[in-house]
């Protein structure tokens, strides 16, 4: 296996920047507005919520982004905020499932590879653009493999 890159789609990034590009100004637009106004507290409410709701957002993307696999090796594999984590540390494979909502189907959300010093790395499927590769690497894995309802 030497070197496997996990692939990853941009789509939430370049999301959370138009996110950016339209709840930054009519956020601010709205706070502005509520201060000018006397401190009109419906107007400041709905700025703050909405820079929140934009802040929220960034911070989930960035998250996502740390704690998602970059590359597996050999030895172990790298996350997104360039930590390394050893295969001789591997505990278990957590594959977290949902019930999608209106329906009976269960879906993948998230892959969690654990590692003795309580560390993770993610795979979240919606960002992972070769997928049977890395998941017939998940599946080899000599660890125990768990699903979770989440």
């Amino acid at each position: 296996m030497n070197h496997l890159d996990v692939e990853t789609s941009r789509l939430q990034p370049a999301m959370a920047v138009l996110n950016g590009i339209i709840m930054v100004p009519l956020g601010l637009a709205a706070l502005i507005g509520g201060v000018m106004s006397g401190f009109a507290i419906v107007p400041v409410a709905v700025g703050v919520m909405m820079l929140a709701m934009f802040g929220l957002v960034v911070w989930l993307v960035r998250r996502g982004g740390s704690k998602s696999v970059r590359y597996f090796t050999d030895e172990g594999l790298r996350r997104g905020d360039g930590r390394w984590l050893p295969w001789t540390e591997l505990e278990r494979v957590v594959y977290q499932v949902r019930v999608r909502p209106g329906t009976a189907s269960r879906g993948l959300w998230r892959t969690e590879i654990w590692f003795r010093n309580g560390e993770s790395a993610w795979l979240l499927p919606l960002r992972v653009r070769n997928g049977p590769d890395v998941n017939g690497l998940v599946a080899s894995l000599p660890c125990e493999h768990a699903e979770t309802d989440v």
